[in-house]
């Protein structure tokens, strides 16, 4: 059975079932890591999403561009790499640089499809009115939902000390809809259920906010845990070796908040707390995803719907004594990307190496779709149907501190990462982290005689990825 559900979609013309234009609902999560079941998370409980995966193909080495919320955004959204979106800054828009250009919905609007979307796309505060073809739905700014924190709004990206009235977590006895996701959710089940009295192909894109800080979420998703046996980080140091100017931060961003200390190291109590706080907007999302699915099933729309789930960037929670993201390493660049619908084969995993940036393209030829002179990205569609396939040799990400552009790659064993001075564009030090010896990245090897070999070749391939004409 399960062999005719995989061949069936191979043989009908494109994409699609019986030649129709497919669907496409796509799931973007914030701050969300790779803390997910269908990951080998013996902690996260995410039923849900673990069924998508099972219904679809699991990407075991996708990765963000720039471990923020802004660029990373922007990049997925136009299609092109961070570097190259020009100007723009986080209160503007890839268009302040590039207005001639064509967004991810916008193809597919220009194309026939109706594009709506909801909660967070792009970062906070920001649109995109071409893309849409309805306004874009932003729900009010409910961070917090118990009586004596209610109004409260919490710092972005900065740390003030006149802010720290904003508490870091939330457990509140309340409906799904108290927080900004929920709202988010019903919205997008009720386009769903007006999408299956169209006959319009869709091109909905939800955005959770969570688990993005504060960590709050409904009570009973933060009852699904024991916080005695939610552990601490197996890696929280820096890893030896490393360039404490560029590669460490203060996480000053979540010391704007009232629970965690100004400065110095984090208790346990502290960061435990943090980590169960994390784990309940984790499974809210979770939950809320199995609702739009459910929505999706019961208008007998998902037989035809391409449906992506991925996040911005990863997070750290301890690991390497940091705390958010705005770094190279591994655990702030992977990200979770699951793909479900027509022509993959439920319960499939691939281990090759695909970027955010590469999306764009790869809708739009599972759409059948030409695909815009401007992209950046590769597309993976032949990923899809065969999971053994090589797209890429590296997955490119970068991220800027000390005076540098940290610009990183991941290959299938290593992660090099060479910080270039802003100005002058000289080296001023190298990363390399063996994931074969050392798949927590716990030392720098760079300097390693062992390792020279593969230090030049892993430098003359992340230059090929700074060239003009790559991608």
């Amino acid at each position: 059975m399960r062999l005719l559900y995989f061949l069936l979609p191979l043989c009908l013309a494109g994409s699609s079932l019986a030649g129709e234009k497919i669907n496409v609902l796509f799931l973007i999560a914030d701050d969300l890591r790779n803390e997910l079941g269908c990951y080998g998370s013996e902690v996260a409980i995410t039923p849900h999403l673990d069924a998508l995966a099972e219904s679809g193909m699991r990407f075991d080495r996708a990765y963000c561009q720039k471990a923020v919320c802004w660029p990373s955004r922007n990049s997925l959204l136009s299609g092109l790499m961070p570097d190259n979106l020009g100007k723009a800054n986080a209160k503007d828009t890839f268009r302040v640089s590039h207005p001639e250009i064509t967004s991810m919905p916008e193809w597919f609007r220009q194309n026939g499809w109706h594009t709506a979307s909801f909660g967070k796309i792009l970062h906070n505060g920001q649109d995109d009115p071409p893309s849409w073809s309805q306004p874009h739905y932003d729900p009010p700014p409910l961070h917090y939902a118990s009586p004596g924190n209610r109004g409260k709004h919490p710092i972005i990206n900065r740390y003030d000390p006149g802010n720290k009235a904003n508490p870091l977590f939330e457990s509140a006895d309340v409906p799904d809809e108290a927080y900004k996701d929920g709202l988010t959710a019903r919205a997008a089940i009720t386009e769903i259920q007006k999408r299956s009295r169209e006959e319009k192909p869709f091109f909905l894109m939800v955005g959770f906010h969570k688990p993005h800080s504060p960590f709050n979420a409904p009570k009973r998703d933060w009852d699904l845990y024991d916080r005695e046996n939610v552990p601490l980080s197996p890696i929280p140091n820096l890893p030896k070796g490393a360039p404490l100017k560029h590669s460490f931060h203060e996480s000053r961003y979540i010391r704007s908040f009232t629970d965690f200390p100004d400065a110095g190291p984090i208790p346990d109590d502290v960061a435990r707390e943090t980590r169960h706080a994390y784990l309940a907007c984790v499974s809210y999302i979770d939950r809320l995803t199995g609702q739009i699915l459910a929505a999706l099933e019961e208008t007998g729309q998902r037989e035809n719907t391409l449906i992506v789930f991925t996040s911005d960037h990863g997070y750290h929670l301890g690991d390497h004594a940091l705390w958010s993201k705005h770094t190279t390493f591994e655990i702030a660049t992977r990200v979770p990307l699951l793909m479900a619908g027509p022509g993959i084969e439920a319960g499939s995993t691939t281990e090759s190496l695909v970027e955010l940036v590469d999306l764009f393209p790869t809708l739009a030829e599972k759409a059948d779709l030409a695909l815009p002179s401007h992209l950046d990205g590769k597309s993976f569609a032949t990923v899809l149907s065969d999971p053994l396939l090589t797209i890429r040799e590296s997955a490119f990400s970068e991220f800027s501190r000390g005076g540098a552009r940290g610009c990183s790659i991941r290959t299938k064993r290593f992660r090099y990462t060479e910080w270039r001075n802003l100005k002058n564009k000289k080296v001023t030090a190298r990363e390399l982290y063996d994931h074969e010896t050392d798949p927590m990245e716990t030392a720098n090897v760079v300097m390693e005689g062992t390792y020279k070999s593969d230090r030049s070749r892993l430098s003359a391939l992340l230059r090929g990825r700074l060239s003009p004409t790559a991608p």
